[in-house]
């Protein structure tokens, strides 16, 4: 339910969802339509399809920790497998959404811009490197990092002085009086034009 919408929205459907579909095998024995239903309002219904399919596909077996496991599932991707494993079993798993890659980029590797692919490869490169050690470790900073994103280096607006990374941060660091250094540009969309037969 969290892919892509805010706490406070999720918060409405979250419980009166678990209260319908207590369990995976409770979702793998409704119709697609009922559970559907119990989403309605959500958004982004591939999401709730994906969750039968991924219910029916466990059948009794529990969900996998491991995170190479999870994104063979249905409906699970990188980021979704990083976060389960991560959150759920505090296993050593990197996780990258919007909010991580664009605080990734802008510590270490400020000229990349996260909507491009390689920008996105960066930031999964950086979020695999800076991982603790840990399992347990890795929940506490993945949240952290994804919190940062969300509250402190926003896409619109770096509340830099208030930044716990401020003094190691490259963005920063380039952006301080007398720095030269500037972002290089993301680049430019070009228009194309398409003919179906």
């Amino acid at each position: 339910m969290l892919q892509q919408t805010q706490v406070s929205r999720v918060l409405d459907y979250y419980a009166s969802f678990l209260k319908r579909f207590p369990t995976m095998r409770s979702v793998a024995q409704a119709r697609p339509g009922a559970v559907l239903s119990a989403w309605r309002g959500l958004g982004y219904y591939a999401r709730a399809r994906n969750l039968h399919r991924l219910a029916r596909t466990l059948g009794r077996a529990p969900l996998p920790d491991d995170p190479a496991l999870l994104a063979r599932l249905p409906g699970i991707g990188a980021y979704t497998a990083g976060a389960i494993a991560s959150f759920a079993y505090e296993r050593r798993a990197a996780l990258v959404d919007t909010n991580v890659a664009r605080v990734l980029l802008r510590v270490f590797a400020p000229r990349l811009d996260p909507r491009t692919p390689r920008g996105r490869r960066a930031a999964w490169k950086i979020a695999e490197a800076t991982l603790p050690r840990t399992g347990p470790a890795t929940y506490t900073h993945n949240q952290a990092v994804m919190e940062l994103g969300a509250t402190i280096c926003t896409a619109r607006v770096r509340h830099c002085s208030r930044c716990p990374v401020r003094a190691v941060c490259a963005t920063e660091t380039r952006s301080r009086p007398g720095s030269r250094t500037r972002p290089e540009k993301s680049a430019a969309s070009r228009p194309q034009t398409r003919v179906a037969h």
